[in-house]
Order: structure tokens, then sequence, then C-alpha cells
């Protein structure tokens, strides 16, 4: 129980300081000292609370006190640490102090060039491409999808316009304007669309629209319920089956393509055929991606609900764990589907260009 009061006073009392809190400001800065102090009543039994003195560069190296609860004998944060502060002012003029997290900028940055530079290194021109498409996916994502979404247009239309967008760029900028990219994008659009059919019947039967996590709330609260938890839902449901789907269907292509330039003899059905053996392989290690990558990035919630829930029958009971169950499962399902109807799309059209190309 003593897990869940921090929690609980965040929900609380959350809403309340979005309605009476008129500035908030973040710096960056150092922290200069740290005293342990008394604790509140609130939190009083199996806490230790600490103040932190806090240096920022930018207020002419001015100081400012932000005191942090902890369940630890040791504070979070040390002497020396860079560190985001901010400030909450009411409307009463009253000001308040507290440290949002680490400045981690610089750490970043570096592993988001060692990231860029082996990329290019092992994927050649594939690489590059994959590094110029994934910027201008997150451009579209939070420079147009994003502000589209927040500012009242219908998710619905922006949400497919940003998959169908995202997916075109990821194809043609990533492996170039061809057949081979041409095929991957009808089957991707296939798979997106079956994802998309299986999400929405199965959100409606199990009653899961989105709301079940701590971001929903907060993203509710904070738009004063402008908008639609349920699209949100979906369509990240949508877009995180693409970045799965466009791997398999791009896989299963590229390897039709390779058996036909190995053996232009082979037909429709020896291409499909020896295609799907590929394909069974990639099924079973991506179906168990999905639910591997989830119960690895979930690991101390899925804990925190056994601790508090109990047995996986609990788990299994609260909304969140539901929603996840329903986004995995219909993007394996799209998976499971995609792999032969990517296989007789390519088998059908991967040898069409190849003739083509060889005859002129």
């Amino acid at each position: 129980m003593k897990k869940i009061i921090p929690l609980f006073f965040l929900i609380l009392f959350l809403p309340f300081s979005l309605i009476f809190a008129q500035e908030e400001l973040s710096y960056e800065g150092v922290v200069k000292e740290v005293k342990e102090i008394p604790c509140s009543e609130v939190f009083n039994e199996g806490y230790i609370c600490f103040e932190y003195i806090v240096t920022i560069p930018k207020l002419n190296t001015e100081e400012r006190t932000a005191p942090l609860f902890s369940e630890t004998e040791t504070s979070k944060f040390k002497e020396g640490d860079e560190v985001y502060i901010t400030s909450v002012t009411d409307e009463s003029g009253n000001e308040a102090w507290s440290i949002t997290g680490y400045v981690r900028g610089s750490s970043m940055l570096t592993l988001l060039i060692i990231f860029s530079v082996i990329a290019i290194l092992v994927g050649k021109r594939q690489g590059l491409g994959s590094l110029i498409s994934l910027g201008l996916t997150l451009f579209i994502l939070y420079a147009w999808a994003i502000p589209k979404i927040l500012a009242g247009a219908d998710i619905m239309v922006i949400g497919i316009m940003t998959v169908i967008f995202t997916l075109v760029i990821i194809m043609y900028v990533s492996h170039g304007f061809n057949r081979k990219s041409t095929v991957a994008v009808i089957s991707t659009m296939i798979g997106i669309l079956i994802v998309g059919i299986f999400a929405k019947i199965f959100t409606s039967l199990t009653h899961v629209d989105g709301s079940g996590s701590e971001e929903a709330f907060l993203l509710l609260s904070q738009t004063d319920g402008a908008i639609d938890l349920s699209g949100v839902f979906f369509i990240s449901i949508l877009i995180g089956a693409m970045g799965v789907l466009d791997d398999v269907v791009m896989s299963q292509v590229s390897s039709i393509q390779e058996l036909y330039i190995a053996n232009r003899e082979l037909s429709t059905f020896q291409l499909y055929s020896k295609a799907m053996n590929i394909g069974r392989d990639h099924i079973s290690s991506m179906v168990n991606t999905l639910f591997i990558a989830y119960a690895g990035s979930s690991f101390a919630l899925v804990m925190l609900l056994t601790y508090n829930s109990g047995g996986i029958g609990n788990i299994l009971k609260t909304d969140v764990i539901a929603e996840e169950v329903v986004r995995t499962l219909t993007s394996s399902i799209g998976i499971l589907l995609i792999v032969p109807i990517s296989s007789i799309i390519a088998a059908k059209l991967i040898p069409l260009g190849n003739n083509k190309s060889n005859s002129s």
C-alpha cells in the first residue's frame, strides 16, 4: 500500500494544480547541497525526505530549494548532478520549486551518434536511408500529426494519414523507388487494414478504450477531456503494427526477389512455397518479439500489479494490461496473415518487374 501513496496523491492533486497553476518555468541547474529534513505527516512513516539546494546558471547562479521524499536512506540526487528544476507559481503568487529529472541531453546525443554511425557502417546506403526516414517520420509525428490532433482535428483522419505518409516514406527512402518497395507498401497497407479491422472489433468487445494508463489520465486531464482516448489508442495500435509489419513484409519481398534472381525458372507457386518456409521462421520470432518486448518494457508495472493484485488472473482484469493484450494480439494476427499475403503478391509481381528489365 505504501508504494501506491505517491501515485495516489499525484492523481488526486494534479487536476487542481493544473487549474490553479498560472506559470511554470523550467531551468537547468546543478545540485550544490543535499540535506535530510523532517517529513510531513502524510509521508511520515517509512519515508525519508531530502532538501536540495540547486544553483541555476540562467538566473545568474541564484540558488533555489527543492524538497523531495524518498523510500530509501540515500538521496536520489547527489552534489554535482545536473538536473532540471521547475518553478510553479499559483494565482496567489506562491512559488514552489521541484526537481523533475536529470539533464540527459549530452548522454543521449552521444548514444544517438553511436547508433547513427553503426547504422551507416553496417547498412551502407540503406542504413543512411533508414536514418533519413526515421527523421522524417519523427517530423511528421511531432511537427504535424500531434499538433493537429491537439488543435482539435479529427484524430482518425490525421492518424490514418500519418500511417500512410510514414509507411510510404519508410519504404521508398529506406529501400529506394523500385518494384520491391511498391510491393512492400501494398502488402503492408493490407496488413495494417487487417490489424485495424481486428482492433476495431476487439476494442469494442473487450471494452478497452485507451484510458487504463496513467499517461492517458494525464492527457485527458490536461486537455480538459478534449482528446478522444479511444481514437488515440486505435491509432497507436496501427502505428505500432506498421513498425512490425513493414519489417516482416520487406523480409518476405526481399527473399522472393533474391530467390527469383538466383533462379529465374522458379514458378509463382515455387517462389511462394520457398518464401513461406522463410516466413514461418520469421512468424515465430516476431510474435515472440512482440510479447517479450512488452513484458520487458513493462516489467516493473507487471511486478507492481502482481504485488498488489495477486495472480495472473487478477492482472489480466486491469485495464492497462487488457489494452496491451488487445494491442499485441491484434498486431500478431496481422503478422500471421500478412506473411502469406505478401508472399503471394510478391511472387506474382516481382518476376514481372525483372522480366521487363531483362527484355529492355
